[in-house]
């Protein structure tokens, strides 16, 4: 018997087919399931049981709280402090270890079933930028879900940035086009940021550095 899938199923397989690379078992349970871990794991095992999601054991770093961005920027406004941004984006990471963390991807028949690229898997050493990602789309989620669902992940603007750099992800208009540049900005050093805002700046568009 196949497994009839709720709203809230379809919402996550959407996202882990065309916003976000992959979901850590506690984000999902906090956002998801009003944070009860067993009902979330319980939920999640029957989609992977079903052929809906890969259940992957990974070491990475736990997220520092992202509230709001570190950087906002606009055109017209004048460059930022690339070395004091970078300083707030890798203070955040002092003493936090890498520790083993449960996270979910789609499956390749998900991700065609939603109209999504196929995709190389996410590489050990991108899983914690990965699920900072995630967490920035799950807090556009929380406060927006209309603007979240304008959020087009990398793996889907790939072939439309050839030649130039890619943000994590973008919200886009119904045209498909860039209005807003989304980046995790991780442990950036002052010439990575130096180097996304300079793209953004040359292409006019407007962008927020989490």
């Amino acid at each position: 018997m196949s497994l009839r899938l709720h709203r809230r199923d379809l919402l996550i397989l959407e996202a882990l087919a065309l916003r976000i690379r992959l979901v850590g078992q506690r984000q999902a349970a906090e956002s998801f399931w009003a944070g009860h871990l067993a009902n979330a794991r319980r939920r999640l095992t029957q989609l992977v049981q079903s052929g809906f999601l890969i259940r992957a054991i990974v070491n990475a770093q736990p997220l520092p709280e992202l509230l709001a961005p570190v950087l906002r920027w606009q055109p017209g406004q004048p460059d930022p402090d690339t070395q004091q941004v970078s300083f707030q984006l890798q203070s955040r990471w002092r003493y936090r270890a890498l520790r083993p963390t449960v996270v979910f991807f789609a499956t390749e028949s998900t991700i065609g079933q939603f109209g999504g690229r196929e995709r190389s898997r996410t590489l050990v050493t991108q899983t914690t930028h990965d699920l900072g990602v995630t967490s920035v789309w799950l807090r556009f989620y929380q406060e927006s879900t209309s603007s979240a669902q304008l959020w087009v992940g990398e793996d889907i603007l790939a072939p439309s940035r050839v030649g130039q750099k890619l943000p994590d992800a973008a919200l886009v208009n119904s045209h498909g086009d860039p209005i807003l540049l989304i980046e995790f900005g991780g442990s950036y050093g002052p010439q990575r940021v130096k180097d996304f805002h300079d793209d953004a700046s040359a292409r006019q568009l407007p962008y927020q550095l989490w």
